[in-house]
């Protein structure tokens, strides 16, 4: 039906095929698409029903006439998202998308992978053409970037190789810390590493609590692969920082983020070496780790509105454009914190972003 290969380039083609859903479907107010159903549930014709459609296979008309209008929206439609027959759920098996990559939940859906034929079209013996166009990179380019770390550690430098989170230090203040502050608090308009707040605020209408690599990345492992592959932004991958370099910048912001080493609660200390064996053994301390999971909800976007707009798209939702407060702002009115500097908004003079 199709392959795993075909389904990661199927990602990068964005003009699949022509025409209208609506001439394959009939109203999209209809709890019914035209033909067979799978399972008595969900349009048997969908990958149809989506090439008529230009390929856009979460367009709200598109959605509800595969799956039936009342099975779109609501709890209805988060239920049937777990189900494996429906062309939307992300529960497919594993032979769609190549097996569990790290959570069962994330799956391609098929009504996203059985819509290749394009691709299918400019793809031949694992050589894909884009319509003629560019020249294929050589291997040995690739090879600086050959440097994937999954969250299980796969792709990790060899244990040894690292350096003291002290040493670490003196590397991230030196390449890191004029952006994101010597201690990861934040510096020049870029977002600190390191804050003591919790995800969870205890009252709606709350500002949004600020992310940092303690209280909500996930993995100690791919912090490490994300910060070797972006960083330092003008030149990622330094190979005059190198593994060991990166491995000790990343202990120091797991340090400067009190993250735990053990069972007993042990932290890092100046004189800790640290390389891979350390950074897995703090893998599983990860405060994050376990709250992340897939939106089973469709994405359906309201209709862009610039006059005359529906009350419930303006201001508080009620149709009063006086009555809003600035989501950037706390109850205060003060801003949230480095607000201001990320938004360029500092006074200029030394320090000032993008100086």
């Amino acid at each position: 039906m199709f392959s795993t290969k075909q389904t990661l380039v199927v990602a990068s083609v964005t003009a699949l095929f022509s025409g209208s859903v609506l001439a394959m479907s009939g109203s999209s107010d209809s709890n019914t698409a035209s033909g067979e159903k799978i399972n008595g549930k969900y349009a048997a014709n969908y990958a149809e029903i989506i090439k008529n459609a230009d390929g856009k296979y979460l367009d709200k008309t598109v959605i509800e006439a595969i799956l039936g209008k009342d099975a779109t929206h609501g709890r209805e439609g988060l239920q049937g998202k777990l189900d494996p027959a429906n062309p939307y759920s992300f529960e497919v098996d594993d032979s769609i998308d190549g097996g569990n990559h790290g959570n069962a939940q994330c799956k391609i859906p098929a009504a996203f992978t059985e819509v290749h034929d394009s691709v299918a079209a400019n793809y031949h013996n694992d050589d894909y053409t884009a319509r003629g166009f560019g020249t294929p990179i050589a291997e040995a380019a690739l090879e600086k970037w050959n440097i994937v770390v999954d969250g299980d550690g796969k792709g990790l430098p060899p244990a040894g190789v690292g350096m003291t989170i002290e040493e670490g230090g003196k590397v991230y203040v030196q390449f890191c810390g004029m952006c994101h502050g010597e201690f990861g608090e934040g510096a020049k308009g870029y977002l600190p590493l390191a804050v003591e707040e919790d995800l969870v605020t205890s009252d709606f209408s709350d500002p949004a609590p600020m992310k940092a690599v303690g209280n909500y990345w996930p993995y100690a492992a791919t912090l490490f692969d994300y910060i070797r592959r972006t960083m330092p932004f003008w030149t990622p991958n330094a190979p005059y920082i190198g593994d060991a370099g990166y491995l000790g910048m990343t202990g120091y912001i797991l340090q400067s983020n009190y993250l735990k080493i053990d069972d007993e609660g042990n932290e890092l200390d100046n004189d800790t070496f640290f390389d891979s064996a350390m950074l897995m053994k703090m893998n599983k301390y990860m405060p994050n780790q376990g709250n992340f999971f897939c939106d089973h909800r469709p994405v359906i976007h309201n209709e862009r509105c610039m006059t005359n707009c529906p009350d419930a798209q303006v201001a508080d939702g009620k149709g009063n454009i006086n009555n809003y407060r600035e989501a950037r702002k706390l109850p205060d009115g003060t801003p949230q914190y480095n607000v201001p500097e990320r938004l360029h908004e500092d006074k200029p003079g030394v320090g000032h972003a993008g100086m």
